[in-house]
Order: C-alpha cells, then structure tokens, then sequence
C-alpha cells in the first residue's frame, strides 16, 4: 500500500508530460480561434449560397445554373 502511495505522490509532483498539455492547450486555442475566424467570415456567404439553393429548390425556373 505504501509503494501505491509513494507512486502516486511521484506521479503528482511529476512534470513528464507537462510540455505536451501545454502544447496541447496552445492548439485548441488557436484552433477554436480558427473555427470562430472562419464562421464569421463564411457565415454570410455561405448564408447566400444556401438561400440560393433554397430558391432552386422551390422554383427550378428561377435557378440560374453556373
């Protein structure tokens, strides 16, 4: 029970690993600013392009055709 203990207490104080959370972090960071860039930026077109598909939908007469 004590080398349990003993180990346990190591692998707390223990800073193996600490870089790669760090990183790890720094990644998800950046990559939900990405995600947000992104959204905000092709929110509005996409939105366009979506009413437009919308309207061919409905009315294939009225669908212009790229």
């Amino acid at each position: 029970m004590l080398k349990l203990y003993v180990w346990l207490q190591d692998l707390l104080r223990s800073e193996r690993g600490q870089d790669m959370v760090e990183y790890a972090l720094i990644t998800a960071v950046i990559s939900i600013a990405i995600i947000v860039a992104v959204i905000a930026i092709l929110g509005p077109a996409f939105e366009t392009w979506a009413k437009a598909v919308e309207v061919c939908i409905k009315t294939p007469k009225d669908c212009v055709t790229f």
